[in-house]
C-alpha cells in the first residue's frame, strides 16, 4: 500500500508527537557470517554473546525476507549457538520468509555513566510535509561518559525507559575522555 502524503505526513506528526526524546548508542563488535533458518525462524552465530532482551541491528542482511536493516529487534529465546527476534521487548519471535544466508549483527548498548552525567535529550520535530519531518531543535548535546562510542543513535518516547521507536547509524566517535556529542540534526522520513 502506498499512503498519499497526506497519509505519510499524518502519520509522522503522530510519530513526532510519540517520538519526544533521543539518546546515544554504542555498537558492540559487529557479529559477521549470521544465518537463519526460514522454517523455524532461528538464527545461528556461534559464540554471538547475546541474552535475552538485548537491542540488535543488521548493518547487512542477504535473505531473511521480512527482517529490515538498521530496524532495532530483540533477542529472545537463546540456546547455545541459536536465537530468535522479537521487533517489540518481550515480543513474539519474528517469522522471516527466506533463509538469511548472510547477515551482520550488531547489539546496541544506550550510554550510561559520566560525570555529568549522560541522558536522553529532549527533541521537538517540524511540521511534516511531503513524508519528511525536521527535527527544530538542531542541536541536542549529550554528556559523553568516558570511552564511549557514538554508534547509533535512538528516538525514544521517555527520558528514561519508555519504547524505543526507531535506530539511525552515525559516523563512528570515540570519548577517550568525557565530552560532549552533539546530534546537529535528526529528520523522520517516510519516503524510502
Amino acid at each position: 500500500m502506498a499512503f498519499s502524503d497526506a497519509g505519510n505526513n499524518a502519520m509522522l506528526d503522530a510519530l513526532g508527537a510519540l517520538a519526544t526524546h533521543v539518546g546515544m548508542f554504542t555498537g558492540a563488535t559487529a557479529l559477521t557470517g549470521v544465518t537463519g533458518e526460514a522454517d523455524t525462524d532461528v538464527l545461528t552465530k556461534a559464540s554471538h554473546g547475546l541474552s535475552n532482551g538485548d537491542v540488535v541491528v543488521f548493518t547487512s542482511l542477504t535473505g531473511g525476507t521480512g527482517l529490515k536493516t538498521l530496524k532495532p529487534y530483540y533477542v529472545r529465546d537463546v540456546n547455545g549457538n541459536d536465537f530468535k527476534l522479537a521487533g517489540v521487548s518481550g515480543g513474539a519471535a519474528l517469522n522471516f520468509t527466506a533463509d538469511i544466508t548472510d547477515a551482520t549483527l550488531q547489539e546496541i548498548t544506550e550510554w550510561t555513566g559520566g560525570d555529568p552525567a549522560y541522558a536522553r535529550v529532549a527533541i521537538a520535530w517540524g511540521s511534516s510535509a511531503l513524508g519528511l519531518m525536521d527535527d527544530s531543535t538542531n542541536g541536542a548535546a549529550f554528556n559523553a561518559p568516558t570511552g564511549a562510542k557514538s554508534t547509533f543513535v535512538g528516538f525514544f518516547s521517555a527520558s528514561t525507559a519508555g519504547t524505543l521507536y526507531a535506530v539511525d547509524d552515525l559516523t563512528e566517535e570515540t570519548f577517550a575522555a568525557q565530552g560532549t556529542y552533539t546530534l546537529t540534526d535528526a529528520k523522520l522520513n517516510l519516503n524510502g
